[in-house]
């Protein structure tokens, strides 16, 4: 992940769009993940500026996303991700994660999924989530500091209704 932080802003592209945007920052690392935790895409690595997030994949070279409207609550704000406060590396993260999700979710069958680098609400997280193969949304938060589980969730995708 760091070697596609460098290759991204090392390129020529991305170098063009900063001395455009000054203000911008950067907000987060998201890949999708096979149910065996191997990537399925590319880093996608997000920069906010002024309300609006800009993504740029990295992959052999590297493109850029149309900027989009940031996804987040009201009253929440979007946080800078620091990278150099990151001390668990991908790999650890998902070493965690093989080690704590049988534990958090002993029926957990899991399907696809991603990850999300990210700092929320002050904590530096590298955010899990799954879909399930009971049609459940499974999501684990590791402290990208510490390595330890910060919280855990499901939400049922399907709601069961009583009929009558």
């Amino acid at each position: 992940m760091i070697s596609e932080y460098e290759q991204l802003t090392n390129d020529s592209l991305f170098k063009t769009w900063q001395e455009q945007h000054s203000e911008a920052f950067l907000t987060h690392f998201f890949c999708q993940l096979d149910s065996d935790l191997k990537k399925k895409s590319s880093w996608e690595v997000g920069y906010y500026d002024k309300d609006k997030i800009t993504v740029f994949v990295v992959g052999e070279k590297i493109e850029i996303k149309p900027e989009d409207d940031v996804f987040k609550k009201p009253n929440e704000s979007v946080e800078k991700l620091d990278l150099n406060l990151v001390k668990i590396s991908f790999e650890e993260a998902v070493k965690v994660f093989k080690e704590e999700f049988p534990k958090v979710f002993p029926d957990g069958k899991l399907g696809d999924g991603f990850l999300i680098l990210q700092k929320y609400q002050q904590k530096l997280l590298w955010n899990f989530t799954f879909i399930d193969k009971r049609l459940k949304f499974l999501n684990l938060k590791i402290d990208a500091v510490e390595g330890k589980v910060s919280s855990h969730q499901t939400v049922d995708l399907v709601q069961k209704s009583n009929s009558q």
